[in-house]
């Protein structure tokens, strides 16, 4: 059996074409035809609602396509500013990675878990000095402490938010080496947050 070629034209812009083709031929050849005016009508009106439905379609895909561009351009500029905005943010004293949390300025894999966090601190000896180097883990700053090795109690050096810290206290005695012990706690500009570091200790001095 043959199949015969379908009239209706599949593109919707011939599609178009062919429906008010139909509609506007239908009023004479229908009348021609015998119809009634009220089947003419009710003809005319869904063709023209084929019209209508297509037109709107290519509309809103203009509508999208300009939507898309505009989020693009959007993503480009206006992003770029809050990105912008975010960096100085992280760059000012008082910023904290809670702070960070809470504008939603950090990703997953830089969220810091304040409670849990633990400083490391790697003193090396100089002549004169002691500098401190230190991971503060994200967080403000450190508190840095220091004893004689023996000694009980532990000494606030300076409360450092950027590495190294440069220790300058002589030696107790003039020309005698000594074993200092450093250790370290995160601070958040309020508070000290999480475990005190390893207890490191250095030859200072001699």
């Amino acid at each position: 059996m043959k199949l015969l070629a379908s009239y209706v034209p599949k593109a919707d812009g011939q599609l178009v074409i062919w429906a008010n083709t139909y509609k506007e031929k239908l009023g004479s050849i229908g009348a021609e035809l015998g119809l009634s005016a009220t089947v003419i009508a009710e003809q005319q009106a869904t063709a023209q609602k084929l019209i209508d439905s297509i037109r709107k379609a290519a509309l809103k895909r203009v509508e999208m396509k300009e939507a898309t561009s505009a989020k693009e351009l959007a993503k480009r500029t206006d992003l770029q500013l809050i990105r912008s905005m975010a960096a100085y943010i992280k760059a000012m004293p008082a910023y904290t990675p809670s702070m960070g949390l809470e504008l939603g300025i950090v990703s997953p894999s830089q969220m810091v878990d304040e409670n849990e966090v633990k400083p490391i601190i790697t003193p090396v000896s100089y002549t004169g000095y002691v500098s401190i180097g230190f991971n503060k883990q994200r967080m403000l700053g450190i508190r840095l402490y220091s004893r004689l090795k023996g000694e009980q109690e532990w000494n606030l050096l300076r409360t450092v938010r950027r590495p190294p810290f440069i220790d300058k206290t002589p030696p107790r005695e003039e020309g005698k080496p000594e074993v200092r012990e450093y250790r370290a706690i995160c601070f958040d500009g309020f508070k000290n947050k999480g475990h005190w570091s390893d207890i490191v200790a250095v030859v200072h001095g001699g």
